[in-house]
């Protein structure tokens, strides 16, 4: 059984090769109507919505009435705004296997709900995209969970452990546990894989004799941060001979692992970090000078959409769940992330080299994603450069904790404040004066001050708290603070 059970898989693997994005998306938007229709039918605040908003379920039949009359939700516009049950397919709550929470960062709080039916398909779908990722099917694999948050999945094909946020944790199962495995896949966040490669620094561990994979979620990162991983844990940052960092985008009332990166999509990524011309004329033009994060989705899970795009086809991203199975079923729900639609045709014409070679693309179809809409700082700058510049220099991030916070100055420019590791007890202004240079300029070239502040004194919170999203910017009187995520 279990052979049969390992052809199955490595025949979907094969099968998720020679899919046709094109004809995926227009199957999706099919998807999402007919799901439409089963949602203003059975679920009673979603027929309460169309209502109050003058939509008449009957009168929209193709893709074109969808797109121009179904209502555009937010978190706001349900969650905390009908009970919840009223949320639901029946009405009722009955039939759960588990809830799984926001952050609720935002003051509210929203909630995805899965029926045991869900949970098992929802393995299904991890079991399948770590075999496509890190061949689980076939190498003896240790998974650590060390998401914050309470964030639980399950799978039958690796062995499990599940940590939190605790970095002692972690490296003891790495030391312990590694060396009868093949290979170790870490699925966490970035400011907590920061932490985590501090601890490893500190207790001198030599995780580079095992060959460890990361999955991070909850936050945008750059490339800089890759390599930075990458090197921390002693794998290879750009050939992956061993290890491999990789991005992954859920949401709570959503779904786990919606977006992920690909070997392919890394590849580009790290294209456009080298030379962003080449991927501007393959994607076009990105807000700030950090390339965006490029996912691919599985159109038959979600229906995707760019609501509202500026000039350059960045827009709000949009998300209707096709699972039927769903208690909680969401259409066209924002995210509050910016994204956009990325043509294959034009990758492929753009991605030439010089001896006519084509680019390796994934079959899935693209989406290009910026981070939360509100990771803008008030002069315009992207809130991901800054990010990204604290890792260009590995000596200078590993004398850095990752925390920092943006406090904006009358006028234009602004000032970054930086929290050292604990313990370190070094130089400020050498920290201040290496990063400059990495850093992006204001508008009109004015210089940011920047503020090196030893651990202890941080004015901001002494530690991270990895259960709450962290908030990066301190607002102008009458604004409001924006996040990496929400």
């Amino acid at each position: 059984m279990r052979s049969l059970e390992k052809l199955i898989r490595r025949w979907q693997i094969a099968a998720l090769d020679r899919l046709d994005g094109q004809r995926l998306v227009a199957a999706s938007v099919d998807r999402a109507i007919a799901q439409f229709h089963r949602v203003a039918r059975e679920v009673p605040a979603y027929r309460a919505i169309l209502g109050e908003r003058g939509v008449v379920a009957a009168q929209i039949r193709s893709p074109a009435e969808f797109l121009a009359h179904c209502p555009l939700l937010e978190k706001r516009d349900l969650f905390g705004a009908y009970p919840l049950a009223e949320l639901c397919v029946g009405g009722h709550l009955e039939g759960l296997a588990g809830v799984l929470t926001s952050s609720g960062h935002g003051g509210r709080f929203a909630f995805g709900l899965a029926t045991h039916r869900q949970e098992r398909r929802t393995r299904r779908i991890i079991e399948l995209a770590l075999a496509y990722l890190f061949q689980t099917d076939q190498r003896r694999t240790l998974l650590i969970n060390a998401l914050p948050m309470g964030v639980r999945f399950s799978c039958s094909t690796v062995t499990l452990a599940e940590t939190s946020v605790r970095e002692d944790m972690v490296g003891a199962l790495i030391e312990q546990f590694a060396p009868h495995h093949e290979q170790v896949i870490l699925v966490t966040d970035p400011l907590f894989c920061k932490r985590l490669l501090d601890h490893g620094r500190e207790t001198g561990g030599d995780w580079g004799r095992f060959r460890i994979h990361v999955a991070l979620g909850e936050e945008t990162f750059g490339e800089a941060f890759r390599r930075y991983v990458a090197t921390g844990l002693g794998q290879d940052p750009d050939g992956w001979t061993r290890g491999f960092v990789m991005s992954s985008m859920g949401l709570a009332e959503l779904g786990l692992n919606l977006f992920f990166e690909t070997r392919e999509t890394v590849r580009l990524r790290q294209l456009g970090d080298r030379s962003p011309e080449r991927l501007a004329a393959a994607i076009g033009a990105w807000p700030g000078r950090v390339p965006p994060l490029l996912f691919v989705y599985d159109p038959m899970r979600i229906f995707v959409e760019v609501v509202a795009p500026d000039a350059d086809g960045w827009g709000s991203l949009t998300v209707s769940t096709l699972d039927r199975s769903l208690r909680l079923p969401l259409i066209r729900y924002r995210t509050g992330d910016r994204a956009k639609r990325l043509d294959p045709r034009r990758l492929a014409a753009a991605l030439v080299d010089a001896h006519g070679r084509r680019f390796d693309l994934p079959r899935l179809p693209m989406i290009a994603v910026t981070g939360r809409e509100a990771d803008t700082l008030p002069d315009g700058r992207a809130l991901l450069d800054i990010k990204d510049a604290l890792y260009a220099r590995p000596e200078i991030a590993d004398r850095l904790s990752g925390a920092f916070r943006v406090e904006p100055l009358a006028g234009t420019g602004c000032r970054l404040h930086l929290q050292t590791t604990a313990g370190w007890a070094g130089e400020a202004g050498a920290i201040a004066e290496a990063l400059r240079p990495h850093l992006p300029s204001a508008p009109g070239g004015t210089p940011d001050e920047i503020q090196v502040w030893p651990y202890a004194a941080f004015p901001f919170g002494q530690t991270l708290d990895y259960e709450r999203k962290f908030t990066y910017c301190t607002p102008k009187r009458g604004q409001s603070p924006f996040y990496a995520f929400s």
